[in-house]
């Protein structure tokens, strides 16, 4: 087993995800190891082109300069985190502290900013940053964090930081193989900057450790350790070509010296979507599993006819943005005019790469045009042409633990007591606090089947569905026979079905029966009196120390 790790010093990425038979087009393919409402189908026609790209200049250009010259351009950043207790959401666990790496860029209007990463500033309570060969520190506030693609912007808004700091010069084409690059950055073992040399060695979609997603992503030769997160990229000419954010690291020990950085076109998608929304909105996905057609049967009795190629819509999200427009058996045979290989692949600049890099390359909301092929009831397929607005589809247990209606990235824990239960929605958050960091790799036994099965297959089943747990039954008069119950999944309250944690606080709160019935999916059934339980919350929480019934985003 392999593992990536965010290179921020503060926590540990989650263990290699265990790999699936087929692909999802919301860039869940086949990773390397470890690390709306649309038009419906139309009659082929003119190719009605919409070319997702991000500007070319987004970043101010700078003049160029040597490597050596831009160590006054790399800041350290200093945090301190207040780290959220997700199995007991109503307290924490008290604050930790962090260093990191940053470095400034100035946009095409001419603003300046910092650019780290989000796992280095995540849950942050206090951010200061230090300039090269300075002492004195300076406060930082984050204006956008980006988990997918694991960067965050901040802002500095004393004068005095910023007097002499130049900014580095963004180039967002892709660099070549094997060239040469200079990590940047304070890693652990030192006060003083570092620089670590190495080649580019490979370029493809990667798993982002800090969220899971797969995006595109550089890995080089170069060591990234504890401390360069957040840290500039530089080619020879001192040009950032990238943002230091994991590394790779094998349970032998081999891998040592395999790093990670984003890229910039990643960078720049991020920095554009946060001038057109204020706030990061995710990279582009439709929202489908895909089987590949390398079976020439299978190609044959789909009907898809020679010179054709493709891929195979296995099931469709209810809950994305293909619903309703791609149907099951569909063959996705172009995205955006790019033809769509058999293994799932389109050409890319440096090769062959998966079809979801062309999706992730729109903006939220973005509309992409899809060739398919629609198999008849005669064996023969009927081609059409879809246009699906594309949206940032997350899986049904996520990292963002702030839930539907939080901003992306939110960490908020949310919780519910009701007759001495206590609700928590099921997070990887949640999994990480209450099995450990490496719960994904190690699977420890008391993480039941269901958690598991949720994690890694689980399908929203309507916009805003998150599964809710049963984490605890405090003792009481109110709940006797159930105190057992733990680590359960809720599947209704009262006969209706239950989409999220606020929707089970409304259930509540409307109920007038006189019993609570709680169902979870392994069929076990808790009913309590509603009259009793209402009565004995005040205790219940007085006695264990919990301030409120609910979190307060509820």
């Amino acid at each position: 087993m392999t593992a990536k790790k965010p290179a921020g010093g503060k926590k540990s990425a989650a263990g290699k995800v265990a790999l699936k038979k087929g692909r999802r087009c919301s860039a869940k393919v086949q990773s390397k190891p470890k690390v709306q409402k649309c038009k419906g189908a139309v009659e082929v026609s003119s190719p009605c082109h919409r070319p997702a790209a991000v500007p070319k200049d987004v970043f101010m250009p700078i003049k160029r300069r040597r490597v050596a010259n831009i160590h006054n351009s790399v800041i350290k950043v200093f945090v301190s985190h207040c780290q959220p207790n997700y199995h007991q959401p109503w307290c924490s666990n008290g604050q930790t502290s962090s260093t990191s790496t940053a470095f400034p860029i100035q946009l095409a209007t001419g603003e300046k900013r910092l650019i780290t990463n989000a796992h280095s500033v995540e849950l942050s309570a206090l951010i200061q940053v230090k300039r090269h060969q300075q002492e004195h520190k300076y406060v930082a506030k984050v204006l956008c964090i980006g988990p997918d693609c694991d960067l965050a912007i901040l802002e500095v808004l004393s004068p005095e930081f910023w007097k002499g700091l130049d900014p580095l010069d963004v180039v967002q084409d892709l660099p070549d193989l094997q060239d040469s690059v200079s990590v940047v950055g304070y890693p652990t073992g030192g006060e003083n900057l570092s620089v670590t040399q190495g080649v580019v060695s490979r370029i493809d979609l990667v798993e982002y450790a800090q969220s899971g997603t797969v995006l595109l992503g550089i890995q080089i030769d170069a060591a990234i350790n504890s401390g360069n997160s957040g840290g500039p990229v530089v080619d020879e000419r001192g040009c950032c070509v990238g943002v230091a954010f994991q590394n790779f690291r094998g349970e032998d020990g081999t891998g040592e010296n395999i790093g990670y950085i984003i890229p910039t076109e990643i960078l720049a998608h991020f920095v554009e979507d946060y001038r057109r929304n204020g706030c990061f909105k995710g990279f582009g996905t439709a929202g489908f599993s895909y089987q590949p057609l390398e079976s020439p049967v299978l190609r044959e009795a789909l009907g898809l006819s020679k010179g054709l190629s493709g891929v195979r819509v296995k099931a469709v999200d209810p809950s994305g943005p293909s619903h309703g427009i791609l149907q099951t058996n569909d063959v996705v045979l172009r995205i955006d005019g790019q033809q769509i290989g058999n293994d799932g692949t389109i050409v890319f600049e440096r090769g062959r790469i998966p079809f979801a890099y062309r999706l992730q390359k729109y903006f939220c909301d973005d509309v992409c045009e899809m060739s398919i092929l629609r198999p008849g009831e005669d064996g023969t397929g009927k081609k059409l042409k879809v246009e699906v607005a594309v949206k940032r589809v997350r899986p049904l247990v996520n990292s963002d633990a702030g839930g539907p209606n939080g901003k992306s990235g939110s960490m908020a824990p949310r919780y519910l007591v009701a007759a001495g239960l206590i609700f928590v929605p099921l997070t990887r958050p949640f999994l990480e606090s209450a099995y450990g960091e490496d719960w994904e790799s190690e699977r420890p036994g008391e993480l039941s089947s269901e958690m598991l099965n949720l994690t890694e297959n689980g399908v929203k089943d309507v916009t805003g569905h998150e599964p809710l747990l049963l984490t605890k039954v405090l003792a009481s008069e109110v709940n006797i026979g159930y105190s057992d119950y733990e680590a359960e999944i809720l599947e209704s309250f009262n006969g209706v079905k239950v989409e999220n944690l606020k929707h089970l606080a409304t259930l509540l709160d409307k109920s007038k029966e006189k019993y609570l019935r709680f169902v979870f999916k392994g069929k076990d059934t808790i009913i309590v009196e509603r009259a009793a339980a209402t009565k004995a919350l005040p205790g219940i929480l007085a006695q264990n120390m919990i301030p409120s019934a609910r979190s307060q985003v509820l």
